[in-house]
């Protein structure tokens, strides 16, 4: 059987100073030293030959297994040792690492006595730098990872623990065991950071009515961490002790979160504050780790989950908004004494948002910033303690504000941003040192939902015809972006504004939960047309959208096929100014305006005629009294929409072509009494056909609570005239 040589180097270097050199003469294997031959073994025995760097080290391993703290006092750094065989051979200046107990401090001896299985010894507070020097070493906290790619881009060999194990009710357990090949059969107990839990409902603020808390909370996060130090060495008092050169750790795995964030505010309100939720979860968990098979380095991993928030508030405010994140990350920090006092923070960041629709009443403004975040810190020893707090946070912004003049120049509006990101901070805490802590750094920010975003005309259609002074409904649509799936969506809620020269029934329209927002506008003009936006607090446009009709030009407008006239008959033979006017009243086949008593007008030779006769017509010339006939084809609802109005002082009935969008106004004119008296005047529209027989005639009449509909009624009536073209 071969035998295997291990050769160390540190003994050739440290031992036998000089050069050293590995000859083969013959049959034999010859190892010298300044040309001495301090070594010699036939070549055919030979398997293999390892060249080892040995450690250079103060440390001296106490086997506490046999050995038992029996008094620590930890004014004086004094530590009894009471064995259960011989007493450990320590010296001045060996360094010991205590148990698990003590926090797996590091002490340095400065004197000792034994007094048979008792060793008494003094100690002073000692850091890694007592048991490191001249070695460079990479820890992992996977058992199965075998190398790390370092910065310079080559692959470098890992030490995986030995140990780990978790602080439960009952004490500390071990889950895994390399040596023995004890696994907990658990994968996630090798992230050095998992915490999969639903903390929905838990509040970060309730006080006097103001809430924020988590409607949706749920955490499911793994993290895996390797650690880098890089030892130099340097003389204390005529002690070469080392130096720490460089040190920097790296977190890499998943963060899931499912957050859902609702805020409710009243009145004033400004806060903000970060507070400790929850501690220890998951439980405490330590890795052991042996380098160069000798020195143990142990690292403990504490978690504690916090909430952050930043709030202010004005009125009335309640809100919603979330996301589900699902993202992989590579967290850390590199620190550098000699090079930079500061922390280099390092980072690599992937992510996906899945938002949920936002949801709000508010009047005033909120600005909410909260987050609900692990805080992860890693005890090396008890010397040393590196910590991240990877912090995924919600945001929103709701911002209101308005302007009411004299000028004119008056603006209602809001706006609602949501955004989820994390931000990061990082720190690195030494014994008896102040706290070295990196600013807090965004790794990303995210803009869920932009509310409102987009105005649009959806009726009437741009170019429809109106009629300058009479009112028109206008609708608007309002919508929002949803800024990851890059999808409008409908706002209601939403504030629009109105720029015209003519008249509205309200200078603001609020959206409904259609999304729609209606105005009755009265153009002044023919010149006129409306512009409809949403603007932000400052009164700024965020979108604008412009409805420019097309107004009646000459006398006549076409509904369903009748070339119907655009105004009332005035004096005979003439037209009224405007659509809205009333114009004069006539009897039945009379074409004058003086008024004829009941008694009078049975016996006169109007009444004798089945028709209006063209000879009594007052219409201007070109037009005539329209037939029973054409009016119903006015409100035949298969072709032609109608509606009521009554804004602004102006009432009547518009009637609307389905097919070329032309719209007639009649207005409600009244109608004269058998006395001769005027009433109804605005209530009530009438309005003579040329259809009559046998003592009674056709007209056409409506309310606000009535549709247009013909009627038979006697010839005395006293109505308006709207005439055709013919």
């Amino acid at each position: 059987m071969k035998t295997k040589i291990s050769t160390f180097i540190s003994a050739i270097i440290f031992l036998l100073l000089g050069t050293t050199t590995i000859l083969a003469q013959g049959t034999n294997a010859y190892f010298k030293k300044n040309g001495a031959t301090v070594f010699q073994t036939p070549i055919s025995g030979i398997d293999s030959i390892v060249f080892r760097q040995r450690i250079e080290t103060n440390y001296v391993d106490i086997n506490w297994d046999v050995n038992a703290i029996t008094g620590y006092d930890v004014n004086t750094g004094e530590i009894t040792v009471q064995s259960q065989d011989a007493t450990p051979v320590v010296g001045e200046n060996s360094v010991i690492i205590l148990p698990q107990k003590y926090g797996y401090d590091i002490r340095v001896i400065k004197g000792y006595s034994v007094s048979g299985n008792t060793l008494t010894v003094q100690t002073e507070q000692g850091d890694m730098t007592n048991l490191f020097k001249n070695i460079s070493f990479t820890l992992s906290t996977d058992p199965s990872l075998d190398s790390v790619q370092t910065e310079s881009g080559s692959s470098e060999k890992v030490i995986t623990p030995s140990e780990i194990g978790i602080m439960t009710a009952d004490g500390y357990k071990k889950i895994y065991d390399r040596s023995t090949a004890l696994r907990a059969g658990d994968d996630a107990v090798y992230n050095i950071f998992n915490f999969k839990e639903d903390l929905s409902g838990s509040y970060l603020y309730n006080n006097n009515g103001q809430r924020v808390y988590w409607e949706k909370g749920a955490f499911d996060i793994g993290l895996k961490g390797t650690f880098h130090f890089d030892f130099g060495k340097m003389i204390v008092d005529y002690i070469v002790w080392g130096k720490l050169d460089k040190f920097d750790f790296h977190l890499d795995g998943n963060l899931n979160m499912d957050l859902l964030l609702k805020s409710i505010f009243t009145a004033q309100f400004k806060d903000a504050d970060e507070k400790l939720l929850f501690s220890n979860i998951p439980p405490d968990v330590t890795y052991m780790y042996l380098v160069a098979n000798k020195i143990p380095v142990f690292i403990t991993v504490h978690t504690d989950i916090y909430g952050r928030y930043d709030l202010s508030a004005d009125a009335k405010i309640t809100m919603s908004a979330g996301c589900s994140l699902q993202a992989n990350a590579s967290l850390g920090l590199t620190y550098i004494p000699d090079a930079n006092p500061d922390l280099i923070p390092t980072k690599s960041f992937s992510s996906s948002f899945t938002p949920y629709d936002p949801s709000f009443t508010a009047q005033g403004s909120l600005l909410s910033k909260c987050s609900f975040y692990p805080k992860v810190s890693f005890r090396i020893y008890s010397v040393m303690r590196p910590w991240v707090a990877p912090m995924p946070y919600l945001r929103n912004d709701f911002e209101g504000g308005m302007r009411v003049s004299t000028d004119g120049n008056n603006y209602l509006g809001w706006t609602s941003k949501s955004y989820a990101g994390m931000d990061c901070q990082m720190g690195l805490d030494f014994i008896n040192t102040n706290l070295k802590k990196s600013d807090a750094y965004n790794l990303i920010d995210t803009l869920l939902f932009d509310e409102p975003k987009k105005i649009e005309l959806t009726t009437p259609a741009n170019g429809t015809t109106v009629i300058a002074g009479i009112p028109v409904s206008v609708s608007f649509y309002l919508s929002s972006l949803n800024n990851i799936t890059r999808k409008d969506f409908l706002c209601s809620g939403a504030l629009v504004n109105f720029s015209t020269q003519g008249s509205l029934d309200k200078w603001v329209a609020v959206s409904d939960n259609s999304g729609i927002a209606t105005v009755q506008w009265t153009p002044k003009d023919t010149n006129d047309k409306l512009t409809a936006s949403i603007v932000d607090k400052d009164g700024k446009t965020i979108s604008e959208t412009t409805f420019t009709p097309k107004y009646e030009e000459g006398d006549w407008i076409l509904i369903n096929g009748v070339k119907w006239a655009t105004r009332n008959v005035g004096a005979p033979g003439t037209f009224v100014q405007n659509p809205k006017d009333y114009g004069e009243y006539y009897q039945w086949n009379k074409g004058t305006t003086d008024f004829l008593l009941p008694a009078d007008y049975t016996k006169s030779v109007y009444i004798k005629s089945n028709s209006w006769l063209q000879a009594n017509d007052p219409s201007p010339v070109g037009y005539r009294v329209p037939t029973s006939a054409e009016f119903v084809k006015l409100y035949d609802t298969n072709n032609v929409t109608y509606e009521w109005i009554n804004k602004n002082g102006i009432a009547g009935e518009i009637f609307t072509d389905k097919t070329n969008g032309n719209i007639l106004f009649l207005p409600a004119a009244g109608y004269r009494n058998d006395d001769g008296t005027l009433t109804n005047v605005g209530m009530s529209g009438g309005y003579w056909s040329s259809s009559g027989s046998g003592g009674y005639a056709w007209s056409m009449s409506f309310t606000g609570s009535n549709s247009p509909r013909c009627y038979s009624g006697v010839y005395r009536g006293c109505y308006s005239i709207r005439p055709v073209a013919e």
